[in-house]
C-alpha cells in the first residue's frame, strides 16, 4: 500500500490566531492607554453641547441668562432630558 501523502497545509491557518490575537491586543492596549482621556473629552463635549442647547432654547423663551427663570428653565430641560433617558433605556431593556 502507498502511504498516503499529506496535503500542505497553508500558512493562513497558522498565522490568522495570531493576526486575531495581535489586532485584538492593540484594540486592548489602546483601550487601557487612551480610554479615560477619550472617555473625559467626550463628557466635555456633551456638558458643551448641553449648556449650547439650554442656552439656545430657554433664549427663544426671552429668559435671560444666568436669572432666576433661566436657571428654572435649564432644570426643566435637564428634567426632560432625565426622562427621555430613562423611556430610551426601557425601551432598550424591553428589545434586549
Amino acid at each position: 500500500m502507498p502511504l498516503r501523502s499529506r496535503k500542505p497545509t497553508s500558512l493562513a491557518v497558522y498565522f490568522a490566531p495570531l493576526a486575531i490575537f495581535a489586532v485584538v491586543g492593540a484594540l486592548g492596549l489602546h483601550a487601557l492607554l487612551y480610554g479615560r482621556a477619550i472617555r473625559e473629552k467626550a463628557d466635555q463635549l456633551r456638558t458643551e453641547e448641553i449648556d449650547r442647547e439650554n442656552r439656545a432654547l430657554c433664549g427663544k423663551l426671552a429668559l435671560v441668562n444666568e436669572g432666576e427663570r433661566f436657571v428654572a428653565c435649564v432644570d426643566v430641560l435637564l428634567e426632560a432630558r432625565r426622562l427621555e433617558a430613562n423611556r430610551l433605556a426601557s425601551e432598550l431593556a424591553g428589545i434586549l
